[in-house]
């Protein structure tokens, strides 16, 4: 649809809506609450990550648990539609919000203000492990009150509240909600339970639990060697169950839960090329004038700068991987995929326990205790799906062993990832003096993580027979049966721990103020946090590679990694008319490092890459600064927020290497500057009807990166050799040095611009409709990886050995997103319902999200949800 149509479409609706809002109006004197508001502000809330009431700026977003029953079940998805929140989808199984250009460890994602155990920051494909559809709100915390948690999320802080452990007791002893919903472009089948239940006069008991099961989401259209309208390999299945009692009495309430989740989900855009493939990344003798570190070959993570090799050569998959096609939209995948059967899938398993409680007025001088505990396993594996690759030129026998070996491994888990976490926190909160209220805390935290692959198993071998059934032999005596046995596993003991199993500790000390002065607020926090990741090195490993006293042979560094960050932030806000706020906010970051980032060292197959951390990185620092306005008035209303932070040792993961569509990354830092303005102005036709206009913008910059070494530059001069005869020696005088160039971030995502109207039709019906248009992404990054030049280039001499070969990032396409909604609400006794039917994207546009991994695989087409909601 081209764009007039679009705009003369949307008029026309703002028209038709507004013309029969003033119809409606005229009617009925009456004026009817609005519907749906675009923030909710909950007080009262023992497990919100927002402390004071007055603190709230033009940025804070507070999504109340309702508005989540008719969007995406998965995190970054279902906030995408917030200012400056964006999303990195990945199926249907996983997305994790985009906040502000910032993303992974940089955005803290609490469930009910304690850390939630997972791997989503290590990757895309990985799933947040905290549930939208079970969460009573969802808050968006900004600014100062951020380091209550965190010393590194200028950009945001997002916080799921849930009711698992009660705070209150229940009306009527029996409380609960009930919700199910249908849709149709991934037949999503989806429902929800929760219920709360009283026991005498102060123990609740809450149970609440969650189904969802979805197939293949519809396309527009992909092209996948033929043209499908579906995503395969974008199915999704969940499980939750929690159980929660609370003590809950005049003062204060103590409670404990446990939750289960599993989910079962697809990896689309698998490349079965890369299977088997390795790197070679490291020389373990790359400087001939330092001891060889062979250490390297059982914990490749601990390699340092040096040791990484100039001269990669290939990937070593056994297929003609690097042969395959650019990324294009005919070419989404940049292979051949084989989508006859289902991919490779994840299963995750995800149990949590947590303790809570809060203690109000117990002592002079103190206004409250708050207390969190919480404990959390996570294990996840990514299983093979069985499919053979083989190229055109493979050997029949090698093509009939392939076969059968993939068959053999189908099922086989090919990964495996696991978390276990504990975390705790203590809040002090002082009683208010004078105008100023705050607190102090203290929190400690560990979280024991790993990734591992399996080793072949020389064991699973099998007798071959031919096509009689009878069994071959190798020799003509027959003695000796063959065998053909299963290679499934990595071969090189580098390849097989991923991430180390480490250790993270963190204790943390924090503080925050807020001082009331007239129509003046100040708030003032700092934290200070200390880290250390042990490790435990299998020292019979290092030795088989490091005999003791070896000559010529290095000795790793084995020491623990420690580290210390301090983070301050103050904000004013003025009150100057009282429909006018203004704010402005100003802090100083540093965040710590994460275990991946430091030490992961292998495969990465959901984004095409090998990435590889750096033992060397140090803490990230940032200068931060936000200024915004609100204004609510009569009939109008407004909040716009600008916003700069100014990184430095800024970590990102920088392409080193890149054959075909297979990159090889390694976390770097360099200094980076992200600036973005977000804001909405909205206009209340009448006490029913509101139209909004919205809209955001970010750009980031990555500029001082560090340069690339190459190899030794050598030269040759007359000496002296032991027995005093004339001689040639050669000696080092540095290392070729090779500048990145300033750039663009990547995977900024694009300007948004768009509208949305809500209408309250009367005392049961409302409806809504909304037009977000997302600009063509054109910022790209662009960069260069260096390779080795050929022996026989006659430019190949020491100090311009290396050929440079530009890497750019594709630009993605805009689009236009069109949704709108009616729903029913009905009192009738103690029952409270809600029948919604939601269309989204009514366009049906494709749509590519730059943010995401797969920027060529189409999001969600157009797609219809019907929902009931009750509560009780």
């Amino acid at each position: 649809m081209s764009h007039p149509k679009i705009l003369f479409l949307s008029v026309c609706l703002i028209g038709f809506h507004a013309a029969y809002a003033e119809s409606v109006t005229n009617q009925n004197n009456n004026p009817i609450r609005e519907q749906t508001l675009p923030e909710v502000i909950v007080r009262g809330k023992s497990n919100t990550a927002l402390p004071f009431k007055r603190g709230h700026k033009a940025s804070d977003v507070v999504v109340n648990g309702a508005a989540f029953k008719t969007r995406s079940a998965t995190l970054g998805n279902a906030l995408s539609e917030e200012l400056g929140i964006h999303s990195n989808p990945f199926g249907g199984g996983a997305s994790a919000p985009i906040i502000r250009g910032q993303e992974g460890a940089r955005i803290k994602i609490l469930q009910n203000g304690s850390d939630v155990v997972d791997m989503s920051a290590m990757s895309p494909d990985h799933a947040v492990a905290a549930d939208t559809l079970l969460a009573q709100q969802v808050e968006v915390v900004r600014g100062t009150p951020t380091l209550l948690y965190s010393t590194a999320s200028p950009a945001g802080v997002v916080n799921v509240v849930d009711k698992r452990i009660p705070t209150q007791m229940p009306k009527n002893k029996i409380e609960g909600e009930w919700a199910a919903r249908l849709d149709y472009a991934s037949k999503e089948k989806a429902t929800n339970l929760g219920l709360t239940f009283g026991l005498g006069n102060h123990v609740a008991i809450r149970a609440e639990g969650l189904v969802r099961q979805s197939d293949n989401y519809r396309v527009p259209e992909v092209k996948l060697g033929e043209t499908l309208k579906y995503l395969p390999d974008t199915h999704n299945k969940s499980r939750v169950g929690t159980l929660g009692i609370s003590w809950v009495g005049d003062k204060g309430h103590l409670g404990v839960s446990y939750s289960r989740r599993r989910d079962h989900y697809g990896i689309p855009g698998h490349n079965h090329q890369l299977d088997n493939g390795s790197f070679h990344v490291f020389n373990t003798a790359k400087d001939p004038w330092q001891p060889e570190r062979k250490y390297l070959y059982a914990y490749p993570h601990l390699m340092t700068d040096m040791d990484i090799s100039n001269d990669f050569h290939d990937a070593h998959t056994g297929t003609s991987h690097a042969q395959n096609g650019k990324h294009s939209h005919d070419n989404p995948y940049g292979h051949q995929h084989d989508h006859s059967s289902q991919g490779p899938v994840i299963d995750m398993i995800s149990k949590r326990y947590d303790v809570r409680g809060e203690w109000r007025q117990p002592f002079k001088g103190v206004d409250k205790l708050k207390m969190s505990l919480a404990w959390a396993d996570y294990y996840h594996d990514e299983k093979d799906d069985g499919k053979a690759h083989f190229d055109h030129n493979t050997p029949q026998s090698r093509i009939e062993h392939i076969k059968w070996e993939r068959e053999r491994n189908k099922g086989r888990p090919n990964s495996f990832f696991g978390n276990k976490g504990f975390n705790s926190r203590l809040e002090v909160h002082h009683q208010p003096f004078k105008g100023l209220n705050g607190l102090l805390g203290v929190q400690y935290q560990t979280q024991k993580s790993y990734a591992t692959r399996p080793a072949p198993n020389p064991n699973d071998c099998e007798v071959v027979r031919n096509e009689n059934g009878n069994i071959e032999y190798t020799d003509d005596k027959k003695q000796k049966p063959r065998q053909r046995c299963n290679s499934f596993g990595e071969k090189e003991v580098s390849q097989r721990r991923p991430l180390v199993h480490n250790t993270n500790k963190q204790f943390g000390v924090f503080a925050l103020e807020q001082f009331k002065w007239r129509n003046w607020t100040f708030e003032g926090a700092a934290r200070w946090e200390k880290q250390s990741i042990p490790i435990q090195y299998d020292m019979a490993a290092l030795e088989r590679y490091t005999p003791p006293k070896a000559p010529d042979t290095a000795v790793p560094d084995l020491s623990t990694y420690r580290q210390k960050a301090l983070s301050y932030s103050g904000t004013v806000l003025w009150d100057f008319h009282p429909d006018y706020r203004l704010s402005f906010t100003a802090s100083h970051n540093e965040r710590l490092p994460t275990p991946v980032e430091l030490y992961y060292h292998g495969k990465h197959l959901a984004t095409n890459s090998f990435e590889y951390g750096n033992r060397d990185l140090r803490k990230e620092s940032s200068n931060n600064y936000e200024l915004g306005l609100r204004y609510a008035g009569e009939r109008w209303d407004a909040k716009i927020s600008a916003y700069q932070n100014r990184f430095k040792n800024y970590i990102h993961n920088e392409t080193i290497y890149r054959e075909g569509n297979l990159y090889m990354r390694r976390y770097l830092q360099s200094q980076a500057r992200f600036h973005g303005l977000e804001g909405e102005l909205g206009f209340q036709i009448n006490p029913n009807h509101k139209i909004t206009v919205f809209g955001d913008v970010v750009r980031g910059k990555l500029f001082r990166l560090p340069d690339i070494y190459g190899p030794p530059i050598t030269e040759e001069y007359e000496c002296v050799d032991e027995w005093g005869d004339e001689d040639i020696c050669t000696r080092m005088l540095g290392y070729e040095m090779v500048k990145r160039p300033d750039r663009n971030a990547a995977r900024v995502p694009p300007a948004r611009l768009g509208f949305r109207l809500n209408n309250q039709w009367n005392e049961n019906w409302s409806s809504n409709l909304s037009y977000t248009h997302v600009f063509k992404q054109k910022r790209t990054s662009d960069s260069f990886y260096v390779k080795k030049k050929s022996e026989d280039d006659p430019t190949n001499v020491s100090g311009n050995s290396l050929d440079i070969i530009p890497i750019q990032e594709d630009a993605t396409k805009g689009y236009h997103l069109l949704n709108a909604g009616v729903s029913y609400h009905k009192h009738a006794g103690k029952l409270d319902y809600t029948l919604t039917l939601q269309a989204n994207n009514l366009l049906n546009q494709k749509i590519y999200s730059h943010t995401s991994y797969l920027p060529y695989v189409p999001q969600m087409g157009r797609n219809v949800q019907i929902g009931v909601n009750v509560n009780f």
